[in-house]
């Protein structure tokens, strides 16, 4: 548990140090491998996620996807410490949720799609696709209940540990990682 917390603690110092430019700079390049391949082309539905801090920016890729009639949806979390997505129109009618995220509003629809591509954030990871969140295990339930979404690991290459990382029964593996520098 210890190792979790101090790789967790490295990589947020890490991250929490680029630079706004290097973010959104690094963010585009990441976008522009995700729009190249065919998962995303023949998804009609995106979940994505509103960037916390320094997380690497999708927001470009959510517009130009609502924008192509793709369906977006982006997660709200429960008291309960549940999440699920609910389908968004625009980046503009999001309201402040838990932990400073923005989610969509109360009234959007709940969206539960077998068949969405999911980009998600994450802390660090590793090559095997093992993924370190803020340790509240939200994602890990989710897919566990929606085990046939195929699954985006989105971070910046310094958030990428060379050796595995040390994970649970519980942590669900993601498909493939973007990062500036590859797939």
């Amino acid at each position: 548990m210890q190792q979790r917390i101090n790789c967790r603690k490295k990589h947020l110092i890490l991250r929490n140090e680029m630079t706004k430019a290097e973010v959104e700079a690094k963010s585009q390049q990441i976008i522009s491998k995700i729009l190249e391949t065919s998962y995303y082309k023949e998804a009609n539905c995106i979940y994505g996620y509103y960037p916390l801090g320094n997380e690497a920016d999708i927001r470009p890729l959510l517009k130009q996807a609502l924008s192509e009639g793709k369906r977006v949806c982006l997660p709200r979390t429960g008291a309960d410490c549940s999440m699920e997505f609910y389908e968004i129109h625009s980046l503009e009618h999001l309201k402040e949720g838990a932990f400073h995220v923005m989610e969509p509003a109360f009234d959007a629809a709940l969206i539960q799609n077998e068949k969405a591509l999911v980009l998600v954030p994450g802390v660090v990871f590793d090559r095997e696709g093992n993924r370190y969140g803020y340790g509240k295990g939200y994602y890990d339930r989710y897919f566990y209940r929606f085990p046939n979404l195929y699954r985006f690991a989105i971070c910046f290459e310094h958030q990428l540990e060379t050796d595995e990382l040390e994970v649970s029964e519980t942590d669900v593996k993601m498909h493939l990682i973007f990062t500036e520098k590859g797939i």
